[in-house]
Order: C-alpha cells, then sequence, then structure tokens
C-alpha cells in the first residue's frame, strides 16, 4: 500500500484503472491509501520465512556498507517464538544500526492498512483481473522550480 494525499493528481487515473483506493483509518479527508497487488512467485522468501536475526544482519550489513544516513527497516517478528529474545537482540546490534523499528507478526496485521500484507493467490488474481491500465497522461504533475542554493564565499542563501 502507498499513502497519498487526498489531493493528488495521481488518484483520479488510479481509481479509472480499478486500484483500490481508501481514505486513511488515521486521516481519510487527508489521505488516501492505495493498494497495489504484487506477486513475489511461489521460490522468494518472505518475512514469514526470515528470522529477526537474519532481518537485523540484513539491516546490519546495509547500515555499514551501503548507507550513510539512518537505514530505514521495519524488523518483523514471531510474537510467540521471538519476542523473549528482543532485548537480546537489541543489545547485540546497538551499535551496529541508527534506528530500527520492530512489528509483530501476527495474521490479522499488527494495525489497519499496513504497508505490506500476505495476501492468497486467489485474492492478488481478483484484485489483478480488476485492473486496467493506469493513463497518468492527462495528469498535471509537472511545475517549474526555480533555484536555490547556498554560496558559500558569500555566506548568503537565495530561496
Amino acid at each position: 500500500r502507498v499513502r497519498l494525499s487526498q489531493h493528488s493528481p495521481l488518484l483520479p487515473p488510479l481509481r479509472r484503472a480499478g486500484y483500490d483506493v481508501q481514505g486513511c483509518v488515521h486521516d481519510p479527508q487527508g489521505t488516501a491509501v492505495v493498494s497495489f497487488p504484487v506477486s513475489v512467485g511461489d521460490t522468494m522468501r518472505t518475512l514469514r520465512d526470515i528470522s529477526l536475526w537474519e532481518q537485523l544482519s540484513l539491516a546490519s550489513l546495509l547500515q555499514r556498507y551501503w548507507a550513510d544516513n539512518q537505514v530505514s527497516c521495519t524488523v518483523t517478528f514471531d510474537p510467540e517464538t521471538e519476542a523473549a529474545i528482543l532485548p537480546r537482540a537489541l543489545d547485540y546490534f546497538q551499535y551496529h544500526l541508527k534506528g530500527v523499528s520492530f512489528l509483530p507478526r501476527i495474521d490479522a496485521g499488527a494495525y489497519a492498512q499496513m504497508p505490506y500484507e500476505g495476501i492468497s493467490r486467489e485474492k492478488y488474481q481478483s484484485m489483478l483481473s480488476a485492473l486496467d491500465a493506469v493513463d497518468f497522461s492527462h495528469t498535471s504533475h509537472e511545475r517549474e522550480l526555480e533555484d536555490r542554493f547556498c554560496d558559500a564565499d558569500s555566506q548568503k542563501c537565495t530561496f
């Protein structure tokens, strides 16, 4: 799912193409939530197959070798088998990550309109069959941006 402003020029073409667009449960007047069906195939490992430790290790690897800034990472965990080891995992990775979020992996979802959720093959096919091609050709999304910069020599900024 992707969140967009209710005033986004992208929403009308998405609605016309059959995408599921709902008001955000926390801000229905200001924010829309668009659902996009995605298939990862039958051979791809999903979060249900990847342990808390492996997710933290991957985030740590990306933080160390790829990102100068904070890697955005939400680690899902099985509340039955992994909740008790959260303190130990945080202690181990405390100097390897700049920040991390944790989300319990539960069938009903941890909260409404989560960014991603597993769906059945039948639900995926049903969502996909309701879609037409998206036509953004009449979408006004370009605007002229003025130059904004700072001059280190004069220590002046132009906004």
